[in-house]
């Protein structure tokens, strides 16, 4: 612990408490010297205790063992040569030493002072010869070796004749203090965290609507092009940088969401070392001469409930990580699953996880490692040690906001020079009912066969993009920008639909209070609804409107196009149709 030394003043503010119990303490003294006091009151455990002073000076063994006695902190006094020669029975009690034991020992073999700053020794030392006082916070390592945080006033003693004769400190443990503020402070750093994820998620739903209208644009009229391009290999090659630019700008998107925790997780009874197989596969495929992988998957390994797609993505982004932090120079990625059990008693990654088994996923590097105040940031958005534009600074804030939504942990493990080490714990499960039959893929949507698909979003250029598109799978198209229009045009059965496909995020009326306008007037046709922020409120707002299909955006077109033929063609009567 850090003792602390500042000007009189400051000193004052911080052990206004100590101070003034001193100084009382000082007064009690000289009155005692003086004559005037006949007796002295001192509060005890048991009730007031009353010590008669009539030939009792302040330096005797009775007035010494009798009242400091009671005093509830450890009272310590060291003649010139530093030997002791009183401690009371908070002090015995404190260092674990008994007063006939100690009395005429060296101050050094009670307990020993632990300065973490060389100049906070000097400091105090000062302070004791120029004011004769110095008060703060230190640490003392007792002779078990034990250290305690303890905060402590000293003040010189002085003889008849005004000359020094040793040193009076009055030692208070604060080690439980000490915890509980540090206590304190985690939390204070898990709510900044939350506070920094909240900011997070709050833009990134802010941006995804316009930012994914605009992607989808651009994918979709990518999608045209090529088609019409046919056979000009340098078209196509330029459209294909298009899209690959395009996707990579959508999972921009979508990893900042996952951060924020703000996007819809599907979970299901996952296989760990089944993840890690399949990730060891991809990561071997893209490591450089000289790395390699190894892998180890305890049988035992719980089963975890929780988002395929995202577990995955974990395993992926710490491979990655620790392949670069190897920076192309021979080394060892080592993934490690098991499962450990926390109990009651046991200390857990995080003091918030529950006890119970978990699934503990392990990855090792033996790179270039990281100091302190690098391991403090890693989880930070955007903060990454790689050269601009050899990263976005998302691998591992991304692994975070998984991690935390799955009610995991993770803990970092690294020194520079001795690489790193990842350590995931997440919750294991064995309600083995709870994984569900496979999903199965959605065939390659029928033609359109001139159905009528009215669809409806404020963003011009994206409307005529996705109409373009629709059109070309065989439906017709009615489009609208003005949703009071379109909803007043399928109501009045001016346009005779038979699928509304609308933008949810929209000003004015929203595509949510279309499908429920929709629904209670022609409950029997369907609507897809599409949003660049998809969260768990609203795939429930979105169900009990009758929305039969939510699609995040930028869609996938074979997403889009697959949840029009889910439509049209459940499962079993799948038509099929060739691709143009």
């Amino acid at each position: 612990m850090r003792a602390k030394s500042a000007s009189a003043a400051t000193l004052t503010e911080q052990n206004a408490d100590l101070l003034a119990r001193l100084q009382e303490a000082e007064d009690t003294l000289q009155a005692i010297r003086s004559g005037v006091v006949d007796a002295l009151v001192v509060e005890t455990a048991a009730g007031p205790k009353i010590f008669r002073l009539e030939g009792l000076d302040a330096e005797s063994s009775r007035f010494r063992g009798e009242i400091l006695a009671q005093v509830s902190d450890a009272v310590v006094t060291i003649d010139n040569d530093q030997r002791v020669t009183f401690l009371n029975a908070a002090a015995e009690r404190q260092y674990g030493v008994s007063a006939p034991n100690a009395l005429g020992r060296r101050l050094s073999e009670i307990y020993q002072y632990r300065w973490l700053r060389p100049e906070d020794e000097a400091a105090a030392m000062t302070a004791l010869r120029e004011t004769g006082f110095w008060c703060g916070e230190n640490v003392h390592v007792k002779r078990s070796g034990e250290a305690i945080d303890v905060e402590s006033s000293v003040s010189q003693l002085r003889a008849e004749d005004e000359t020094f004769s040793g040193l009076l400190a009055v030692i208070r443990d604060i080690t439980g203090r000490k915890k509980a503020e540090q206590e304190h402070q985690r939390l204070e750093a898990q709510l900044r965290e939350s506070q920094k994820l909240e900011a997070i998620g709050t833009l990134a739903g802010g941006v995804a609507h316009d930012f994914n209208n605009i992607l989808g644009t651009i994918l979709i009229n990518a999608e045209l092009a090529r088609q019409d391009a046919s056979y000009n290999s340098q078209a196509l090659l330029s459209l294909t940088e298009i899209e690959k630019a395009s996707r990579r700008a959508r999972d921009l998107v979508q990893q900042i969401l996952t951060f924020s925790r703000r996007q819809v997780t599907s979970h299901q009874v996952v296989s760990i070392p089944s993840i890690v197989t399949e990730s060891v596969r991809l990561l071997r495929a893209g490591l450089l001469g000289g790395m390699r992988v190894e892998c180890y998957c305890a049988a035992d390994t719980p089963f975890v409930l929780g988002d395929l797609t995202q577990l995955t993505q974990v395993l992926l982004n710490l491979g990655v990580n620790a392949a670069q932090a190897m920076e192309g120079r021979p080394g060892t990625i080592e993934i490690r699953v098991d499962g450990v059990t926390f109990d009651e008693t046991s200390a857990r990654p995080d003091p918030a996880q529950r006890p119970g088994r978990y699934t503990r996923i392990v990855v090792s590097d033996t790179g270039h490692g990281m100091d302190a105040a690098t391991q403090r940031r890693i989880f930070e958005p955007f903060f990454t040690t790689r050269p601009s534009g050899k990263g976005t600074g998302l691998g591992l804030c991304v692994v975070h906001g998984i991690v935390q939504a799955h009610a995991g942990a993770i803990v970092v493990h690294s020194e520079p020079g001795k690489g790193s080490k990842f350590e995931v714990y997440l919750p294991g499960t064995n309600d083995m009912a709870a994984a569900p039959d496979p999903i199965e893929r959605a065939g390659q949507a029928a033609e359109g066969r001139g159905r009528l698909i009215l669809y409806i979003d404020d963003d011009q250029a994206q409307l005529y993009a996705s109409k373009r598109m629709i059109e070309r799978w065989g439906y017709r198209v009615s489009a609208y920008i003005e949703q009071r229009e379109a909803l007043d045009a399928v109501l009045s059965g001016k346009v005779c639909a038979d699928l509304v496909v609308t933008d949810y995020n929209m000003p004015g009326t929203s595509g949510l209070e279309i499908a429920k306008a929709i629904r209670d007037a022609l409950p029997d046709l369907p609507v897809i609804l599409i949003s660049g922020y998809v969260t768990e409120e609203l795939r429930t707002q979105a169900a009990a409107a009758g929305v039969r299909e939510l699609i995040s955006k930028p869609q996938d077109l074979e997403e889009l196009r697959d949840a029009v033929q889910n439509i049209f063609y459940p499962p079993g009567k799948r038509l099929g149709r060739d691709r143009p």
